[in-house]
């Protein structure tokens, strides 16, 4: 009678466990992507592209086999994406030739359509479009963007101004719940893609070079926001501190740029000691991309742009830079491609003056094309 009772009561307990699981949040996961992916990072921020452009751009790495773009879309120019957080949004702006405006900080940016435009373009493509928001420095173009909106006090609350760095947001609980929510904002807008990727910025922020507490906590907690959207996070390698790794969520997968940041002597060479290397960050189980400056840069410059400048830097990175050379020209070769799940090259415009998107699409083109066959034949 005992085991009659049981069998009958068994599939009413199963019933109610599975309704009580149903009622749980689970925590989204994001595909696993291990290696092979290879992408473009386009700076949106400091040179505004028309939509069009980046279509371009999105059908030329689909062309050439490659899996992702990642827009560079805060920096010390604009504050590139419409966002309610930041006080940016369409009722506030005016739209000439294609092109929204901040009708207080004049900076352009991309509005929800607009970013709604561009991932269906790219998913047609097997594009993924990665948003990056910079933060804690490179922010001049959110505190404008914030003081344009009304939350001048808002703006005085997170930032500060760096000797080094220019502004950059106080790595504190205000800063983090404030970036925690800007970043839910446009997560959502990027959120309907099969692999979801959200960078973080971390780069230039800090001459630091011991243990950065306050840092670690930031990066931390804003990455495991994105995370919980079911979102990869990927942040700069600048904060990646030798004595700190194991404090660091190890989801976050590290973009690898420059051993020192570009700096030399004293400086660079007291950096190479605290800021962990990349052998070193795969060794201590973290997933990185090369992002070699010296070989997969293209600063765009009336004089980078000549076809002898485009020609030189193509026959050199494709004469000398593999996936495994992660910095700069010197012999920092990996034997293996362990713990590299892929790498970009970047189109920087720090000093892109009045150069019109036509000139850079073209000249970057050949590059770009290198690059990418370069990354999927190693």
């Amino acid at each position: 009678m005992i085991h009659k009772f049981w069998l009958f009561l068994m599939p009413l307990i199963v019933l109610l466990m599975g309704c009580s699981m149903a009622g749980k949040p689970v925590a989204k996961k994001a595909p696993t992507v291990n290696r092979g992916f290879n992408g473009v990072t386009i700076d949106v921020s400091r040179h505004h592209y028309q939509v069009s452009t980046l279509v371009k751009f999105i059908r030329l790495v689909s062309d050439h086999h490659g899996n992702f773009i990642q827009l560079h879309l805060s920096d010390d120019k604009d504050f590139a994406i419409e966002n309610k957080a930041a006080g940016q949004t369409t009722r506030g702006a005016t739209k000439t030739a294609g092109v929204w405006r901040n009708k207080k900080s004049h900076q352009a940016f991309y509005s929800r359509g607009q970013i709604a435009y561009l991932l269906k373009d790219a998913k047609q493509h097997h594009i993924t479009l990665i948003p990056e928001i910079d933060t804690p420095a490179h922010v001049t173009g959110l505190v404008k963007t914030l003081k344009a909106s009304g939350q001048a006090k808002l703006a005085k609350q997170l930032s500060w101004q760096s000797k080094s760095y220019g502004d950059e947001l106080h790595l504190n609980a205000a800063s983090i719940a404030f970036v925690k929510r800007m970043d839910r904002e446009i997560a959502s807008e990027f959120a309907d893609q099969r692999i979801k990727r959200f960078h973080l910025g971390g780069d230039e922020f800090t001459d630091k070079l011991t243990k950065n507490t306050a840092y670690i906590n930031y990066l931390n907690a804003t990455s495991e926001n994105v995370e919980k959207l079911g979102f990869t996070p990927e942040a700069w390698n600048d904060g990646f501190l030798t004595n700190s790794l194991k404090a660091i969520n190890h989801d976050i997968q590290v973009t690898y740029w420059n051993w020192t940041a570009d700096q030399s002597g004293e400086l660079g060479k007291e950096r190479k000691k605290a800021w962990a290397s990349m052998p070193r960050l795969i060794q201590n189980g973290f997933k990185v991309f090369n992002y070699n400056d010296y070989y997969l840069y293209f600063n765009v410059s009336k004089a980078n742009l000549k076809p002898k400048s485009v020609a030189y830097m193509s026959k050199d990175m494709k004469q000398y830079w593999t996936p495994m050379l992660w910095h700069t020209d010197h012999q920092t070769k990996l034997k293996t491609r362990h713990g590299i799940v892929g790498s970009s090259a970047s189109i920087w415009s720090d000093a892109a003056g009045r150069i019109s998107d036509q000139q850079i699409y073209q000249a970057s083109t050949t590059f770009i094309e290198d690059f990418l066959k370069l990354a999927r034949k190693a």
